[in-house]
């Protein structure tokens, strides 16, 4: 009796196990969606800047300021 008690306690184990790895690849999806959006604001605000910076430079005649090193 105690294999198949030994059995099914290791078959409960698996399928609690398969449950937390879905959860996790939903949580995973999720945040990976998230970040999607993160970066898409991020992209956009520094396209914003780019566009406010150039209008500043050409309304006062300055000369552009030196590029972040590590930006291409």
């Amino acid at each position: 009796m105690s294999f198949i008690g030994d059995a099914m306690k290791t078959i409960e184990s698996v399928v609690l196990l398969r449950s937390k790895v879905d959860l996790l690849d939903k949580e995973l999806a999720a945040t990976n969606e998230e970040v999607r959006r993160v970066i898409g604001t991020i992209i956009q605000i520094d396209r914003r800047l780019v566009r406010l910076e150039t209008i500043e430079e050409l309304r006062t005649g300055a000369r552009p300021l030196p590029r972040i090193e590590g930006q291409s």
